[in-house]
């Protein structure tokens, strides 16, 4: 049970490629956590490059990987 007096928890969210999708995308799920932080279990995600459950590299589109350093991954500025 949650406390009210106790202060919300920030969670920093990690800065995803910007081809990557989700079917809650537009809300939270579950507990009402942020779908960038990948943690769902039958969270289903895809890629807008391949439009396919992997990018461009052959790897499997998913939070916890589609961040920078994969050499796929493009900044919602690019």
């Amino acid at each position: 049970m949650s406390d009210a007096r106790s202060p919300a928890r920030r969670v920093e969210l990690p800065v995803l490629c910007k081809f990557l999708r989700c079917k809650s995308g537009y809300g939270a799920i579950e507990n009402n956590t942020a779908w960038q932080l990948g943690i769902s279990t039958t969270e289903a995600y895809w890629c807008l490059a391949t439009m396919e459950a992997f990018g461009p590299d052959d790897s499997y589109a998913h939070a916890t990987v589609c961040q920078g350093g994969r050499a796929c991954y493009r900044r919602d500025s690019e």
